[in-house]
């Protein structure tokens, strides 16, 4: 829906149209259905009616409530009486989905009654091909549909217009043009960051790929969302995508929001939370739409005008939820269908790049839109996890083994089927790998740079046969359906992932076999996700990637979708050098072959850091074996210092209590033992004297695998930076983000300690930050805690 100020028309497509309106009518307007002029609806008048090419656009106009509106919709094949709709669909089961039926038929009432409006016909035949570009299988079906009957249901979609006009004219009188006048909510921009605001705006502007390496105090949040906020009210772009996978930038960008507000911008945002983050059902719903009592869509647009009306720039979670709850519809689809009307919308990057959770409401087409990408570092890993897929013999066979199934369940004999072709299709390649141990257990592995053609095959029609099972369930009446249907939708799931990521198979995948348990797991393995980034990209104008280590650039640009028209840019610290000490003790080696000989010394080097100024200290180690065995040494040599010790699988109690202790106001010392690429390594924001030092044990390389060793191969071949790619570049960001915790404010001060041989190496120099250019290699403890003092010595110490 769109408003154009000079004509006072709102311009909607039937699709558009069609889907708002399927989201639930508003049912608190005064509509007489009977009595048209009431609307405003003026039948007669229309702007186009064209054929061509057998090929239909129809435009129809009507007057609501002292607004004009107009209609368009076209992709028609008519005959006499009759309008023919060919419908492009992923799968095609006997059956196309249920929602893609209804979306094609409400788009089809739309153009029919317009049709027989101005042609003169009483009813419309309305034929539809729902067809699969892929395989060209198709599907028939015809109605004939009465002028009376498609006349009531255009009405009723008129409502939504109705719904919705009040906020889309709002936007384009009000919150627009406040945008374009926005003030820089500070006096004056750091160092650095008027570069930042400059590059962001330019490349909404103009679109393409942009990549900042911004470290810590450049202001990041405010750098990216003013530029962005400006270029919207400039109308370069239609609406601005925060994603981010730490809950404290989300809160970041929120708070940043809600300055530039007071700052003159008029901004509408919102926050998408996952359904079971946000609805106090959690996901019960996808087990049975009855067991959850927010499942009535048909008052979801009152609850959304409501949300709008609370007014407001951040619109709270709790505030989403109180809503929800008054009108019986989940929270997490009042937030989607908010997010519609809203200028910036903030959520996980999953949201986006992950094939099977994006939100398709936006970017099942895509649009104007401008992408800014926080803590981007982190999507390598997070992608490749989200375009692999991994598949087992027991997986696939569950069905058949299930009670819940019966005997005679057709769902049994095609689970059955497929996990014992997917046995044969893969044994051949695994038979020559097989290695027996003294316990007559037979192991071994394989990979692959090719798919064998007949797991597509299993796979294609796996998927289907689930389909056309899952629509049988869902039309059953029996009481056991609901958790058939639940069961089926899970295993859907999995076959479906395995069956995309396959798909997508080409030079940058490698296909992994092993055999365990006499049993065959394969995993489709994404190597160099940059071109299904990029395919992600493509459904916005413009992106911006952004990170305090986004350290080298061209590493990151290559896997994250960057090609010769991208941009990079690289912002100095806005810190003087002095506010940090950073020394490196290169005659320690932590490899793994030497750290149970080194503990000592390590804890040493720990202890000359700590003696030279009582605080908080965090200790970085590559593993929690590492870093336990670490924090036992020290503490039985100093017994008398307090330590605590990060975890596996805290609690969110235990994770906040562990941060309070580095809030407390205390001269003492605080040691914690912490993980390198943990919780505590990034996305926590401990200032001042909360916390004065960090040691990072460890070049932080990712553990040995098959993966990392295929990534490996693959750069090599394309770079001859096999080494660098699959483990240095990730190391390095590792130990970045660890050191990162110290000086976080203008006015911080702070120490760095890097122990391990390996830091000597020029590829680690060479990505070294600007605030690290005065660091020092260390060779004992003595000498460190000599260097120390001097940092130290206009404080008081110990």
């Amino acid at each position: 829906m769109r408003y154009d100020e000079k004509t006072k028309i709102i311009s909607i497509s039937a699709k558009e149209l069609v889907f708002t309106a399927r989201r639930g009518i508003c049912t608190n307007l005064p509509l007489d259905l009977d009595e048209p002029e009431k609307v405003g609806i003026l039948p007669s008048i229309y702007n186009k009616l064209t054929i061509n090419e057998e090929k239909i656009s129809l435009s129809y106009s009507l007057k609501v409530d002292g607004f004009n509106a107009k209609i368009d919709t076209d992709a028609l094949v008519t005959k006499k009486g009759e309008l023919h709709f060919i419908v492009a669909v992923d799968t095609l089961p006997k059956r196309p989905k249920k929602e893609v039926v209804a979306q094609a038929r409400g788009e089809a009432f739309i153009a029919g009654y317009i049709f027989a409006e101005n042609e003169g016909y009483e009813d419309v035949t309305l034929t539809y091909t729902y067809i699969n570009p892929t395989t060209e299988d198709q599907n028939f079906t015809s109605e004939k549909i009465g002028k009376k009957k498609l006349k009531s249901f255009f009405e009723k979609c008129v409502m939504s217009i109705k719904v919705y006009a009040r906020p889309e004219i709002e936007r384009v009188t009000e919150r627009i043009p406040s945008m374009r006048s926005a003030k820089f909510p500070y006096e004056n921009a750091r160092d650095g960051q008027s570069e930042m605001l400059h590059a962001v705006y330019k490349n909404i502007a103009r679109g393409g790929r942009l990549y900042v390496a911004a470290p810590t105090g450049t202001g990041k949040t405010v750098s990216t969302l003013f530029p962005a906020i400006r270029a919207l009210g400039k109308k370069k772009c239609d609406k601005i995508f925060y994603f981010t996978s730490k809950t404290t930038t989300a809160i970041a960008a929120n708070e940043c929001l809600s300055l530039l507000s007071e700052n003159g911008a008029k901004i509408r945002s919102i926050q998408i939370y996952a359904k079971e983050k946000i609805c106090q059902n959690g996901t019960l719903c996808r087990k049975g739409r009855d067991l959850c009592a927010n499942t009535k869509f048909n008052k979801l647009a009152n609850a959304v005008l409501e949300l709008y009306d609370t007014g407001g720039t951040v619109i709270q979670k709790q505030t989403v939820n109180d809503i929800a709850k008054k009108y019986s519809v989940c929270p997490y689809e009042l937030s989607l269908s908010y997010a519609e009307l809203c200028d910036v919308v903030i959520c996980d990057i999953n949201y986006l790049f992950d094939p099977s959770v994006y939100i398709r409401r936006f970017f099942s087409e895509g649009g104007n839109y401008a992408f800014l990408i926080d803590e981007a570092h982190n999507l390598p890993d997070r992608a490749r996890e989200m375009y692999s897929a991994e598949i087992s013999e027991e997986e696939l066979v569950s069905p058949s083994l299930d009670p819940i199934f019966p005997e005679h369940d057709e769902i049994r004999n095609i689970a059955k089927i497929a996990s014992d072709k997917f046995y044969e299709a893969l044994y051949p390649y695994l038979k020559e790998e097989l290695v027996h141990d003294d316990e007559g257990i037979i192991e071994g592995a394989a990979h692959l740079k090719d798919i064998p053609t007949a797991l597509y095959e299993i796979f294609a029609e796996l998927t289907e046969s689930i389909e056309m099972q899952i629509y049988r369930t869902i039309i059953a009446k029996d009481e056991e359906k609901e958790l058939r249907l639940h069961l089926l939708n899970d295993y859907y799931y999995r076959v479906k992932k395995f069956h995309t990521a396959i798909s997508n198979f080409d030079g940058g995948y490698e296909l992994f076999l092993f055999y365990e348990n006499r049993r065959i797991r394969a995993k489709c393995f994404c190597i160099d996700p940059s071109k299904e980034i990029s395919k992600h990209l493509d459904k916005g104008s413009a992106a911006i990637f952004f990170s305090g280590t986004l350290t080298p650039l061209y590493y990151y640009k290559s896997v994250l979708g960057g090609d010769g028209s991208s941009e990079e840019l690289e912002v100095d610290s806005p810190f003087d050098p002095s506010q940090l000490s950073v020394n490196i003790m290169d005659k320690i080696s932590t490899r793994l072959s030497t750290r149970e000989n080194t503990l000592l010394a390590v804890c040493k080097a720990i202890a000359a850091t700590v003696s030279a100024k009582r605080g908080h200290y965090m200790i970085f180690s590559p593993s929690f074996a590492y870093s336990e065995a670490l924090a036992m040494q020290f503490a039985a040599k100093y017994p008398k210092i307090k330590i605590l010790r990060q975890k596996k699988n805290m609690t969110q109690s235990e994770k906040d209590s562990f941060l309070d202790e580095f809030k407390k106001e205390e001269n003492s010392y605080l040691i914690a033992f912490c993980v390198m690429g943990g919780i505590y390594s990034e996305g926590i924001d401990l200032a001042g004297d909360s916390l004065i030092g960090a040691v990072v044990v460890g070049i932080g390389i990712p553990a040995l695998s098959y993966e990392r060793e295929a990534i490996s191969a693959y750069y090599n071949d394309k770079y001859e930076e096999g080494k660098q790619f699959a483990y240095i570049y990730p190391g390095i960001n590792r130990v970045l983000q660890a050191a990162g915790r110290v000086v976080r404010r203008e006015d911080d001060k702070g120490v760095v300690v890097l122990i391990d041989d390996r830091f000597d190496d020029p590829v680690y120099k060479d990505v070294i930050p600007s605030l690290w250019k005065g660091m020092k290699f260390i060779s004992d403890p003595k000498e460190l805690r000599a260097e120390l003092d001097l940092f130290w010595s206009d404080d008081n110490h110990v």
